[in-house]
């Protein structure tokens, strides 16, 4: 890694670590510099804004997830199995650098709908899984974004409860119940 690229990086880690802290709004560029161990105008070589730094990191994340969530469940057949995918891979995500993990999380109604139609989407990715598995005939049709956010809530309203320290430790000590859950809330029948 190249100067240029070691400073854009402790610049990103520096806010990062600053808006989960504090938020993206409660954050300054002065803290992030500060925190960066840089002159404040340096951010300004990298990103035209704070606002646009909180996207850009937010975004790729955001797309990093998706896509690695759609290469877990790839390989396999059934939703049951790409349920266990996607929920461990869920968890591996956010246990490898937590700190990112709950930026995302906590940002997400801020940005998302800044986020470009075309680009991968984790929940995306979720919804045509269980929307492929309703067409299969593996659980019963329901509307599936419906179905797609009651699974995903099972594993994100968690990782809610983690970021404001109602449980600790790695979400992957939990994949289990989680993708048990998950797979519960999908297989119910309307009644």
């Amino acid at each position: 890694m190249g100067k240029a690229e070691d400073t854009k990086a402790r610049v990103e880690r520096a806010a990062l670590t600053l808006f989960v802290a504090r938020s993206v709004a409660e954050t300054t560029t002065r803290e992030i510099a500060m925190a960066a161990s840089i002159a404040e105008g340096t951010i300004y070589r990298y990103f035209p804004s704070k606002e646009q730094l909180a996207f850009d990191m937010f975004l790729r994340h955001h797309r990093a997830l998706a896509e690695a969530l759609d290469e877990a469940q790839r390989p396999h057949e059934g939703l049951r199995a790409r349920i266990d995918a996607i929920v461990l891979c869920y968890c591996t995500w956010a246990d490898r650098d937590w700190t990112l993990f709950a930026y995302h999380l906590l940002n997400q109604h801020t940005f998302l709908a800044k986020v470009p139609d075309d680009a991968p989407n984790p929940v995306n990715v979720v919804r045509e899984v269980i929307g492929h598995a309703m067409a299969a005939g593996e659980i019963p049709w329901r509307d599936p974004d419906l179905a797609a956010a009651a699974a995903i809530g099972v594993v994100m309203q968690a990782a809610t409860y983690k970021v404001y320290g109602r449980f600790e430790g790695p979400l992957s000590d939990h994949v289990r119940f989680f993708a048990d859950a998950a797979w519960a809330v999908l297989a119910v029948t309307a009644r």
